[in-house]
This record gives C-alpha cells, sequence and structure tokens, in this order.
C-alpha cells in the first residue's frame, strides 16, 4: 500500500498533549521509580524541544533533531516511546494513524559494554569484603549480604525485620526500595522469593539483631537511621576501596556494588545450582540466566587439542 505523504505529520504542540496523555495512563500500571527515573526523562526532552525547536512538525525531523542533539542510543529509546504513546493514542481515537511507526527502525542500538554483566571472582569478592571490613567497617554487613544473596540494593534496602523468620533463616524478598523514592514498591520483575538462609547469612542477620530490632526496622539501616542511602555508599566507600584494589593487582577490573548479584549468580551456577534454582532466588528469568550467565566464565579454560 502506497504511503501518503502527510504519513509522519504530528506538530509538537500535538506530540507534547498526546505524550502527557500516555503518562496519565500509564502512571497506575508501572513502578513510581520507573515513572519518575524514566517518563520524566522523555518529557525533559520534550519540553527541551519545545524551547529550542518549536517549529517541528512531523516524526522524521524530530527523530533527526533527537540525533543531533543526543547520543544514538537515547534517540533510539525516545523514539521507542514516542511510538508507543502514538499507538496508544492511534488505538484510542486520539490520532488517525501513529506517525512514528518505523522511523526509528534503522536507529543501530551499541553493543552492551562487555562489563555488563561481569561478575567478580570469589576470590576478589573476599578480598572486597575484606577491604570493606577496614575502611568502611559499617558497611560490612551490607556488602556480604549483597554478594551472599544477589540481592539487588534497592532489594537489600527495603529489607525489614518482618520479612526475615524468627530464627533467621528465611527471607522474604518481595519488596524494593529505589534510591530517591519515598515508599518501597514491588520488585524489579514483580517476583518474590522466599530465601533460606545458610548458618553463614542466618549468623550475618542473628548478628544485625544483636543491635536492636524491631519488626518495622531496616535490616541494614543507613547509619542515621533510615533506610540504606547505597548510592552514597558506592560514591563514598565502594568505589574508592575497589579501585584501590584495582590499582594493587587484587581486584582484575572496577565494577559497581550492583555486580554482586552477577557474581552471586555466577557462583551460584558454577557450584551446581539448576538454572531454575537460580532463576526463583534471584527473581529473573531463566532466558536470562542462559543468556548472560550460563557457562560464561571470566578465563574459559581452553582444552589442548
Amino acid at each position: 500500500m502506497p504511503r501518503t505523504p502527510n504519513r509522519w505529520t504530528i506538530p509538537l504542540t500535538r506530540l507534547v498533549e498526546v505524550w502527557a496523555a500516555y503518562c496519565e495512563f500509564r502512571r497506575g500500571q508501572i513502578a513510581p521509580s520507573t515513572y519518575d527515573r524514566d517518563y520524566e526523562k522523555f518529557t525533559r526532552r520534550l519540553k527541551r524541544m519545545q524551547k529550542e525547536a518549536p517549529h517541528l512538525r512531523n516524526a522524521i525531523a524530530i527523530r533527526d533533531w533527537l540525533l543531533e542533539h543526543y547520543s544514538v542510543e537515547t534517540s533510539r529509546r525516545t523514539i521507542q516511546q514516542f511510538t508507543a504513546a502514538c499507538r496508544w493514542a492511534e488505538e484510542s481515537d486520539m490520532l488517525p494513524c501513529n506517525p512514528f511507526a518505523g522511523v526509528g527502525r534503522h536507529l543501530r542500538t551499541p553493543r552492551p559494554s562487555d562489563t555488563n554483566w561481569a561478575a567478580f571472582t570469589l576470590e576478589e569478592r573476599d578480598r572486597i569484603i575484606a577491604a570493606i571490613d577496614v575502611h568502611a567497617p559499617y558497611y560490612g554487613p551490607w556488602v556480604r549480604f549483597l554478594f551472599w544473596t544477589g540481592c539487588r540494593p534497592e532489594e537489600a534496602a527495603a529489607l525489614k525485620w518482618g520479612h526475615v523468620s524468627p530464627d533467621c533463616r528465611e527471607l522474604l524478598i518481595s519488596e524494593a526500595l529505589p534510591q530517591g523514592q519515598k515508599e518501597v514498591q514491588f520488585t524489579k520483575n514483580y517476583r518474590s522469593t522466599r530465601f533460606p538462609c545458610g548458618d553463614r547469612l542466618a549468623r550475618l542477620l542473628r548478628e544485625q539483631q544483636a543491635a536492636g530490632f524491631h519488626r518495622d526496622g531496616w535490616v541494614f539501616p543507613g547509619q542515621k537511621g533510615g533506610p540504606m542511602h547505597y548510592t552514597n555508599f558506592q560514591t563514598r566507600h565502594w568505589r574508592p576501596i575497589v579501585k584501590d584494589l584495582v590499582e594493587a593487582g587484587h581486584v582484575a577490573f572496577y565494577l559497581s556494588q550492583y555486580h554482586a548479584r552477577h557474581t552471586w549468580i555466577t557462583g551460584a551456577l558454577d557450584a551446581g545450582m539448576t538454572v531454575q534454582d537460580v532463576s526463583y532466588l534471584a527473581r529473573v528469568s531463566t532466558a536470562v540466566i542462559y543468556k548472560h550467565y550460563a557457562a560464561r566464565a571470566r578465563r574459559p579454560i581452553i582444552p589442548e587439542f
């Protein structure tokens, strides 16, 4: 079917209206942190566009303006969201067609960094824990917990004593507290886990309890008594400590505290746990496990042949 010349037409003012309506529609269906983190930044790009290029009147021109002012990946993600908003508007009889359909098809996604799914070795893990104990001892339990459970930092920050069994032998991981949010929300994939605690982890939890606790209290409180401010910890303590270990040759390369999760998943698979069990305990699909973790080693052993 031949395309009409006006298929891509959408004045910027109309796109702003459609985007605002779409955001309101989506607001109740997604986590507050996702809305604040992702949707707000697309709104800011639209506001900048209104200020600097109010003359834009079609999807092709909007795409090209984005490419002039942002990276290819940022432009691609933005076009992807505008496409979804206009698809919703078309299906809601707000637009006669989707002017962004196919517009972002040829924007290539850059290859992910080699460190995106990298993990520390178990020896490096233990060196990091030991260094934290020396230079930032308050955070030793927090770092151990991340390494020993594969918990996302926002999940560990949301953990309260009401989520821990009386004998410290089981955890309920069902909530997250992303940095900057005042209220807890569901985990990233809306999955929950009853995480069994071995002797090592149970001992850690009992030591945390020894400092005094109540069921509504944080398992890992911040130093000022509120929830753990894990981005502040990463900036002030994790990053300089781990980078010093890298410079000293004790750790191969720098990775963020989030990679404690990757380290646990990789170690669990190497120890012989089934992919299904690791998937459940890490609250991530088996497809992601197979794609990014299974059979991936820092230094693969190549047989002689």
